[in-house]
C-alpha cells in the first residue's frame, strides 16, 4: 500500500488533505503520518514531506508562496549568496502567520493565477528579484541565468517580464547575455563593461571548434572556471589556450576566487594585458556609452538605469 509520505513525495512535497483523500487517504491514516513525522503540517489542510526550514515549507506556512529571488533560488538561479526569503499573498489574504526574518509582499489576483503551489511564477518572481536585488550586478546575474534557463525568450519578451514592477528594468536586457554559462562569465563580463570595456561573448576560436567566454576589446580572450571544471580539464584548456594565441588574442583565465574575492587585481591584469596586446590605453572608468547609464540608489533600490529619452 502506497504511504502518505509517498503519495505527496510524488507530488513534488506537497499535497492538500483534498488530493490526499481523493486517493483513498482518511483523517486516521493522515493523523497517524503526522504523528510518526513521516510528514509535516505546514499549513490546516496542507501535508508536506519538506523539513520546517526549507524556504518552500516556510512560505506555505505563513499562508503563501515564495517570490522573488527566494524562488528563483529553488530552481537553480546563479547568486553569491542564499536570498532570503519572501513569500507573496495575495491582497486578499488574512490570517497569515508571520516568522521573523520572513518579508511578505502582496500581489495582485492575477499573480495567484500562475505559478505552482509554493511559488509564483518564475517570470512574476524574476520581475520582483531584479528590481529588489542588492546590486546590480546581481540583478544581471539573474537575468543572464533567466535567459539560459528559457525563463525568459528574445529581448522584446524579457523586457517585458523586466518591466512588469519598475520600467527602467527593462534596460538591463541591453546589460544581460544569453550567452553566459555561468555566474563568474556573467559578473566578470558585467563588470568589464561598466568599466568601458568591449565584451563580446561565446567567440568560435577559428575552425577548432571550440568556444571562447569572453573576448575583451578584441586583444584578450578571457575564460572563466571553477576549481572542478579546471581539474577535469586541464590539459584541453591548455590546448584551448593555444588555439586562442593562434588567432592572434592573448589568452587569460580567472577563477572563482579571481572573479568573486580579488576583481579589482584580475581586472588589472586584464588592462594590463589589453595595453601589451596593443589595445587603446583608457581613461577612468566611465561606462560603456551604448549601454543603459546605471544610477544609484533611491528608496529601497539600491540600483536603477537611466530611461532612454
Amino acid at each position: 500500500m502506497t504511504t502518505i509520505a509517498e503519495l505527496v513525495a510524488e507530488a513534488g512535497g506537497l499535497l492538500h488533505k483534498r488530493d490526499l483523500v481523493a486517493q483513498g487517504a482518511t483523517d486516521r491514516h493522515l493523523t497517524a503520518a503526522v504523528r510518526s513525522r513521516s510528514v509535516r503540517r505546514p499549513r490546516r489542510g496542507w501535508y508536506s514531506t519538506w523539513q520546517s526550514h526549507d524556504p518552500r515549507f516556510v512560505a506555505v506556512a505563513v499562508g503563501g508562496r515564495l517570490t522573488g529571488a527566494a524562488a528563483l533560488h529553488q530552481l537553480g538561479a546563479w547568486s553569491w549568496r542564499r536570498p532570503p526569503i519572501t513569500v507573496s499573498v495575495l491582497e486578499t489574504a488574512s490570517r497569515l502567520r508571520r516568522r521573523r526574518g520572513v518579508r511578505v509582499v502582496w500581489d495582485p489576483v492575477e499573480t495567484g493565477q500562475r505559478g505552482s503551489t509554493w511559488a509564483v511564477d518564475p517570470r512574476d518572481a524574476l520581475s520582483r528579484a531584479v528590481v529588489e536585488a542588492k546590486s546590480f550586478e546581481d540583478a544581471v546575474i539573474l537575468v543572464d541565468w533567466a535567459r539560459r534557463a528559457g525563463i525568459v525568450t528574445d529581448d522584446e519578451d524579457a523586457a517585458e517580464v523586466l518591466a512588469r514592477k519598475r520600467a527602467d528594468a527593462a534596460g538591463l536586457v541591453a546589460w544581460s547575455d544569453g550567452g553566459s554559462e555561468s555566474i563568474l562569465e556573467s559578473a566578470a563580463g558585467t563588470r568589464l563593461r561598466r568599466d568601458g570595456h568591449d565584451v563580446v561573448r561565446q567567440v568560435p576560436v577559428g575552425d577548432t571548434g571550440k568556444i571562447l567566454d569572453m573576448l575583451v576589446d578584441g586583444l584578450v580572450g578571457l575564460e572563466t572556471d571553477g576549481r572542478e571544471h579546471h581539474e577535469r580539464r586541464f590539459d584541453q584548456d591548455r590546448l584551448k589556450d593555444a588555439d586562442v594565441a593562434l588567432q592572434g588574442w592573448v589568452p587569460f583565465r580567472a577563477g572563482t576566487t579571481m572573479v568573486r574575492d580579488l576583481w579589482a587585481r584580475t581586472s588589472a591584469a586584464i588592462d594590463a594585458l589589453v595595453d601589451t596586446a596593443g589595445g587603446p590605453r583608457r581613461s577612468p572608468p566611465v561606462g560603456n556609452s551604448s549601454l543603459p547609464r546605471v544610477l544609484g540608489p533611491r528608496g529601497r533600490r539600491t540600483w536603477r538605469l537611466a530611461m532612454p529619452p
